[in-house]
């Protein structure tokens, strides 16, 4: 059986559009697994390299905020905020990631 890393690969990661003008409002002590000043392209990438991210909002300014989640959006400050949701693709057959059932 294979590991879910080696069934996933950074290619097989897109990027969906989930929002405009809003953001992922997480709440809590840490809403956001990264957040900062970085070209859009550091942004995705960063989020395409975490397992457990699965929100990236972009800001025009060059913000960016990553979540895992989104149970809730709050308009952002920012217009431009546009969120995108990760969807990660299979790059092998179920039975070939998790074993298959007898």
């Amino acid at each position: 059986m294979k590991s879910w890393d080696s069934c996933t690969s950074l290619s097989a990661v897109d990027y969906h559009p989930y929002s405009t003008g809003n953001f992922c409002n997480n709440g809590g002590k840490v809403p956001f697994l990264v957040e900062g000043l970085f070209e859009p392209g550091e942004c995705v990438s960063r989020c395409t390299r975490a397992h457990n991210c699965a929100f990236v909002t972009l800001y025009r300014n060059g913000w960016c905020q990553l979540g895992s989640k989104c149970l809730q959006e709050s308009p952002a400050g920012d217009s431009s905020a546009m969120t995108y949701a990760k969807v990660v693709k299979s790059v092998c057959k179920d039975e070939e990631c998790w074993g298959g059932w007898d």
